[in-house]
């Protein structure tokens, strides 16, 4: 699973007008950006790599979305919300098994040096190899 698959289902889903992979980019007052980051060990069946059935993908999204709180918010629990709790659907040609947030919401941040709003979700995706 990529990064642009993600990219691809997100704006599938949310409304956004730029989405970033792996950088934020211009000066746009709202975007996403999804990053990899640091994730748990491979998981290897007992048996093997022919045996192993799963594996993750563990990734943030930066919501950086303008300087209305209440907005920047209300979007990055939407992002949030969309795969909080949700199994058996489709990110690309993978099936997703179960998205485990790192976190009970999304977590503001701050404001960047412009005074746009923040907010990062992290999450672990399980999916079928």
């Amino acid at each position: 699973m990529l990064l642009s698959d993600i990219r691809g289902y997100l704006k599938s889903q949310i409304d956004c007008p730029q989405y970033y992979l792996n950088k934020i980019g211009g000066n746009q007052e709202k975007s996403i950006t999804i990053y990899n980051v640091p994730g748990q060990p491979p998981h290897i069946a007992i048996g093997g790599l022919e045996n192993t059935t799963y594996t993750t993908k563990s990734i943030s999204f930066l919501i950086h979305w303008g300087k209305n709180s209440d907005e920047a918010e209300k979007k990055a629990m939407e992002v949030y919300n969309l795969f909080f709790g949700q199994d058996n659907f489709n990110i690309g040609n993978k099936k997703v098994i179960q998205c485990k947030m790192r976190s009970s919401e999304a977590i503001f941040l701050g404001t960047d040096s412009e005074g746009i709003i923040e907010y990062v979700i992290e999450m672990i995706i399980y999916y079928e190899r």
